[in-house]
């Protein structure tokens, strides 16, 4: 396998306090300082009204809804990763109005993270891009083919990036640059676990049957911030993610859960490993 020649990117978080969203876009927003008109924030208020303590109707259910929030989040963590998916979302930062008075407080959209991935952690592929800088990366076992744009390749220093895939160690430079994006429970991690401030309370279920789905209330401090909805039966594995706070805001949607996805082979390889 060849060493990954990709520079390293020093991380420059911005000021202030790194909350919910703050964790998950500090590493790869220091690769832009691009803005765009991206969506704006939106509070996101959760419709579950207990928090937990709830014991199942029947045998049917996982009792997802009657755990604690660190409990919860290791369930949701452990299905997440053991099953193939398609994960889509979009994170974005928020930023002082540079047109306000100031001290006001007022915030803007700033620079926004959107991504798909397809697989299970060995065997995967992720589009993502962020401000002037696109990456497609498929990953087969403890290698990486990585292609990108000429924004992509002056980062990292792939040159070859431009022209087709060039395979990288899964451990490289150039994919921790742009973890925890790589892999979706790294980031429902650091979105969810990273920060004491956030807290988790499992609470009202809805639907019926193999539909039923359990939200989690996502609390920072005592307020809640946004929800998580995972299945309440069988693996409680998430189907969506969305909050806001001081920082920015993530959605993030998850479907085929287990399905055979047929990633191809890598297409365009310029560099093999």
């Amino acid at each position: 396998m060849r060493a990954d020649r990709g520079r390293s990117i020093g991380v420059r978080p911005r000021g202030g306090t790194v909350a919910l969203v703050g964790t998950a876009l500090a590493a790869v927003l220091a690769l832009t300082a691009c803005s765009g008109a991206d969506p704006a924030n939106v509070a996101v208020t959760p419709t579950a009204t207990g928090f937990g303590g709830q014991a199942p109707v029947d045998g049917s259910r996982n009792g997802i809804e009657t755990v604690d929030g660190p409990t919860a989040l290791r369930e949701v963590l452990r299905a997440a990763r053991s099953s193939s998916v398609v994960a889509t979302g979009t994170v974005t930062e928020l930023v002082p109005d540079p047109d306000a008075r100031e001290g006001s407080g007022d915030t803007v959209p700033g620079r926004t993270v959107r991504f798909t991935y397809r697989g299970v952690p060995d065997d995967s592929s992720l589009q993502l891009s962020v401000g002037g800088v696109t990456l497609d990366a498929r990953r087969r076992g403890d290698d990486v083919y990585v292609r990108g744009n000429a924004a992509f390749a002056e980062r990292t220093g792939l040159d070859e990036a431009t022209a087709g895939r060039v395979c990288v160690p899964a451990g490289s430079a150039t994919l921790r640059t742009f973890a925890p994006f790589t892999e979706p429970d790294d980031l429902l991690r650091t979105v969810l676990g990273a920060d004491g401030d956030v807290t988790l309370h499992p609470g009202a279920v809805s639907g019926t049957g193999e539909d039923a789905r359990a939200q989690v209330v996502v609390a920072s401090g005592s307020s809640p911030v946004g929800a998580l909805e995972v299945s309440a039966v069988g693996e409680p594995v998430p189907y969506t993610l969305s909050a806001a706070d001081g920082t920015g805001s993530v959605s993030m949607s998850f479907r085929s859960w287990g399905a055979d996805l047929e990633l191809p082979d890598p297409d365009d390889v310029v560099r093999a490993c």
